[in-house]
């Protein structure tokens, strides 16, 4: 009976208290009633002696070091058999599909590709540059036999990178690790939705791991500064997804045959300290489409989510 009076006494104090406050101040109060009842809250929740998972730093690098461009001219230059050294000269004008006709000279080109030779396969080492001022538009990669002058050949073994013709990296374009055909790992910049991409393949058997930093503008998910997924490509399956939050605070997702599991959650606390947590339903749906979308799972499921 006690407790119970003294509960209605501190009601009427707040009541007043608010009543007498001015704007600001009933928020602050207001603000610190649910920081309490959280904090309260989480410590009611289960702990989990899982660590906290590291927060991904990654930026899309303005230049590479010479280190890393001389390592991958040495790894390409490994691959040649045979040396051919000879330059061929890309016309002006793009046909529809992309392609562009190769022509005489380099007044009529826009770009130039120097080839400096063959594999044992026949593939071609080669590098592609700007006519107008020799600023390299390509470093130096391995493309496939049958495509050594199309304009539209693919990068099949190296580092690809492509430059705008200031000599500054092209962010849409990329940078990306080739092993003989297999995408290793990659880094892109997405502008559309303010997003940078980090791709890495095998970190273990069949998993593919892609962070993506920087997207607080995706909708109803503004907390997260960042995503970490593990997907594994040969089931089709989510591993694992964490969402790095902008206020220091983590939460790992389970996912169930890449579905949301809301109720089985893990939070981490700016301290560090891991709870089963659950999340709200109208957060399922946005954070299970991003997870699809990072992940690039193939959801047969229907028409409506699958993702190309």
């Amino acid at each position: 009976m006690k407790n119970f009076l003294q509960l209605i006494v501190l009601t009427t104090i707040i009541i007043v208290s608010l009543t007498a406050c001015s704007e600001q101040q009933r928020s602050d109060i207001m603000r610190k009633i649910k920081e309490k009842q959280f904090e309260n809250g989480i410590k009611k929740l289960p702990t989990h002696n899982e660590p906290m998972p590291e927060y991904p730093q990654i930026e899309f690098p303005s230049e590479l070091s010479r280190e890393e461009i001389n390592k991958n001219i040495w790894y390409v230059n490994r691959q040649v058999v045979q040396n051919v050294n000879r330059t061929i000269y890309f016309s002006k004008n793009k046909h529809e599909d992309g392609e562009r006709d190769l022509v005489q000279n380099r007044e009529d080109s826009e770009y130039y590709r120097n080839i400096y030779g063959v594999t044992v396969n026949g593939d071609c080492a080669v590098q592609d540059f700007y006519s107008e001022n020799d600023q390299k538009q390509m470093e130096l990669v391995i493309i496939k036999k049958n495509e050594c002058e199309s304009w539209k050949s693919k990068p099949f073994d190296g580092m690809a990178i492509w430059y705008d013709k200031d000599g500054k990296i092209n962010k849409e374009q990329g940078i990306a690790w080739l092993n003989k055909g297999e995408l290793e790992r990659y880094i892109e910049e997405n502008k559309q939705t303010q997003e940078i991409i980090y791709s890495k393949r095998n970190i273990r058997p069949n998993i593919h791991k892609t962070i993506s930093v920087s997207i607080e503008n995706i909708p109803n998910i503004k907390r997260s500064a960042a995503i970490e997924c593990e997907y594994n490509e040969k089931e089709n399956k989510i591993e694992k997804v964490i969402l790095f939050h902008a206020d220091n605070m983590v939460t790992k997702v389970r996912f169930v045959d890449n579905k949301l599991d809301p109720s089985q959650s893990i939070l981490w606390t700016a301290q560090g300290k891991g709870h089963i947590s659950s999340i709200k339903q109208e957060m399922v749906e946005p954070i299970q489409n991003l997870a699809w979308r990072i992940c690039g799972v193939k959801n047969e499921q229907s028409a409506e989510n699958k993702i190309e």
